[in-house]
């Protein structure tokens, strides 16, 4: 079947496979809670999904190990630099070379009804809810100061 056939079967209410490609596509097109709760996404899954894309952008930004403060520092500077210059070409829907955190934050931004975070202390506190359990030498929280 074709894109447009499987959605003509879904809309009748068949079950039906979707390609990931165009699953990642209509779950790209869910501008607004009434889309996104059509496709199942509550608002909790929505803040996880924008959460996953924002822990993978700060995954491509540690290449040195940083610790998780200064990961937060640099995603913040890195988001306010994805605002400024690619965000809204982006939303015009010019297709723009993206680096591979780029990508991660486009992903973010793409999920409906999850404020985008921008502030460097949020974001420390989400990559410490989300980031894995990493020993205080390795940038853990001992790390800041806080022994």
């Amino acid at each position: 079947m074709t894109a447009a056939q499987l959605l003509i079967a879904a809309a009748a209410g068949q079950p039906v496979h979707l390609p990931p490609e165009l699953a990642r596509k209509l779950l790209t097109c869910a501008n607004d809670g009434a889309v996104a709760a059509c496709l199942g996404l509550t608002l909790p899954q929505r803040i996880r999904a924008r959460n996953d894309a924002l822990m993978q952008a700060a995954q491509e930004l540690a290449s040195d190990g940083a610790t998780t403060w200064q990961l937060a520092q640099r995603l913040a500077q890195a988001v306010r630099r994805f605002e400024r210059a690619l965000l809204p070409g982006l939303q015009a829907g010019q297709d723009l070379p993206l680096s591979p955190h780029e990508s991660e934050l486009w992903r973010a931004y793409q999920v409906s009804g999850a404020r985008p975070l921008r502030n460097a202390s949020k974001l420390y506190a989400m990559l410490l809810r989300y980031e894995p359990k990493r020993p205080a030498r390795e940038g853990g929280l001992l790390e800041h100061g806080d022994n």
